[in-house]
């Protein structure tokens, strides 16, 4: 043999190589596995948070008759959206949300909810909704007297304008009548399908009260 197979540092090198370089082969691969792991991990949680920013509900309408039954369903575009039956039901609603006065603080609350989901800032009907109550806070009404709406008559001038004539009853706090008053409104309406729960929830149709104008009738 030579002087360089000898050679002590080589043979522990060597000897060093066959015990332990092994071991650190396969710490590098399981680093290497941890890594990527790692990775996928991130990307995939990145993945999902995208998708769930993306979610979008489509409602699902069922349209019933005055027993219940149900006489159509599907998805709005699948159905007569802006079915006019359906409007002035909702129509109907809306004059009772925003005239009613009750001395339910809770109860007035979901009324003027109800109202301000069928209205949208950029419409002028929102403007006159909120001048009136601004000028007749139903909350200090309701210390004195409160208010029941009987809608009586609602039809549709063309597609996107109905009239609707209401009758309010007023009352003292002990029950006593003390006035009965009619109206007559006239409401421009828009349908937009609604892309959110909280939407869907109050305002299922996605019908929006463009203009509304209402008068006192002798």
């Amino acid at each position: 043999m030579t002087e360089h197979n000898h050679n002590p540092y080589l043979a522990a090198r060597q000897e060093w190589s066959e015990r332990y370089g092994t071991y650190v082969q396969e710490a590098r691969a399981w680093r290497i596995v941890g890594i990527l792991g790692l990775s996928m991990a991130v990307i995939g949680f990145t993945y999902a948070l995208y998708l769930s920013t993306q979610v979008s509900l489509i409602p699902y309408i069922v349209e019933v008759d005055k027993l219940g039954t149900s006489v159509a369903a599907g998805f709005p575009e699948q159905i007569e959206y802006a079915d006019a039956r359906v409007v002035r039901a909702s129509l109907g609603s809306f004059v009772a949300s925003f005239r009613s006065v009750t001395p339910d603080a809770v109860v007035q609350k979901q009324y003027i909810d109800r109202t301000y989901a069928l209205l949208r800032t950029s419409d002028p009907s929102t403007e006159k909704i909120n001048s009136w109550f601004r000028g007749n806070s139903p909350f200090e009404k309701a210390k004195t007297s409160t208010v029941a709406i009987e809608a009586t008559n609602i039809v549709a001038l063309s597609k996107q304008t109905y009239q609707i004539d209401w009758t309010e009853y007023e009352r003292d706090r002990k029950g006593r009548e003390t006035a009965t008053r009619r109206f007559r409104g006239i409401a421009t309406v828009t349908v937009t399908v609604p892309q959110d729960e909280a939407t869907i929830r109050l305002n299922p149709i996605g019908l929006y009260i463009r203009d509304f104008d209402w008068t006192a009738q002798l």
